[in-house]
């Protein structure tokens, strides 16, 4: 926002402090532009805008708006990455790991975050498509790890459905479903599939004559 009709200024005791709180400044406006607004309206004008800075500010810390997209979406699977990581673990029950995870995932969602919205691929510049694809994966990563811990029948497919579900939700979150009833509901649907898909599970087909 301005003040009196000057740019805001961003004080810190050092010039290096100054310059990693105005680049937060950016990415932080970049990422709320990307979900609120999606890939087109990331532009340096308008992340300006919402960061309270001049669009040249924006500029020195990223020449185009691609390399501006590109941070908005890194920064934000980043921070997914980590949330999940940290709830979730890597020891103890994988269900209950799975649990945490679609807990974390939703909570996530209700905040806007990016990952467990759709992105469309094709709506990003080129040099962020591949990275978005090992990001999703590294977003992943936790619920593959228990799932495979679980000894499921094709965990993989297991894995797809279970963040198909969980973005689902996230979805229902968006329109207004209770985040702790979404949270329920799906945590007990993607119970019903862990338990479909137990290995030696009575209702697996056998093997055909």
């Amino acid at each position: 926002m301005r003040d009196n009709g000057d740019m805001p200024r961003i004080d810190a005791p050092t010039v290096a402090e100054h310059h990693a709180m105005r680049h937060d400044a950016i990415v932080a406006a970049a990422c709320e532009t990307l979900v609120a607004e999606g890939v087109s309206a990331v532009t340096p004008a308008a992340v300006a805008a919402q960061a309270g800075l001049a669009r040249t500010s924006v500029y020195q810390y990223y020449p185009s708006t691609g390399a501006l997209v590109a941070a908005a979406v890194e920064a934000m699977f980043a921070e997914a990455n980590t949330v999940l990581s940290d709830v979730v673990g890597r020891t103890g029950d994988p269900r209950e790991r799975i649990h945490r995870y679609v807990a974390a995932a939703l909570e996530l969602a209700a905040r806007n975050h990016g990952p467990f919205h759709p992105l469309s691929v094709v709506d990003l510049p080129p040099m962020c498509r591949a990275r978005v694809r090992e990001l999703h994966e590294e977003v992943l990563a936790p619920l593959r790890a228990a799932v495979v811990e679980l000894g499921v029948a094709e965990p993989e497919i297991v894995v797809g459905l279970a963040f198909g579900a969980i973005s689902a939700a996230a979805q229902l979150v968006d329109h207004g479903t209770h985040l702790a009833a979404a949270t329920e509901r799906t945590v007990r649907f993607v119970d019903a599939g862990l338990d479909s898909a137990q290995v030696g599970d009575a209702s697996e087909p056998g093997p055909r004559a």
